[in-house]
């Protein structure tokens, strides 16, 4: 099984600032350009997105994607034991097998602070 990174859409990788099915909003440029590292180093980047869970929601997905250079991605609403990371703005991270909320931490190992 391919690893791969999932990136949210709204509010992630482009700003939000309305309602499940409004249009899909600006690039956010930082988010965009670390996907773009990912994607130049080789790594698989999926869009993963609560939208995807509607088929009609698809296309404007595609469109979106296509139109700012990142139309290869695949897009999904599913985690499998290939995802390695996800960045997400609605995501907390919890510590492993110990059910800590760790709100600032990145990449916390299991056993320690």
């Amino acid at each position: 099984m391919s690893k791969w990174i999932g990136v949210d859409l709204d509010g992630t990788l482009a700003e939000y600032h309305g309602a499940m099915g409004s249009a899909i909003g600006e690039p956010v440029r930082p988010m965009m350009l670390r996907v773009r590292e990912w994607l130049d180093a080789g790594r698989e980047v999926r869009i993963f997105t609560a939208r995807a869970c509607d088929p009609a929601q698809l296309p404007a997905i595609r469109q979106w994607l296509a139109t700012h250079g990142l139309g290869e991605l695949a897009i999904t609403n599913v985690k499998d034991f290939g995802m390695q990371e996800l960045y997400d703005d609605k995501a907390m991270r919890v510590r492993r097998n110990v059910g800590w909320v760790c709100p600032n931490c990145y990449r916390m190992k299991s056993g320690k602070a």
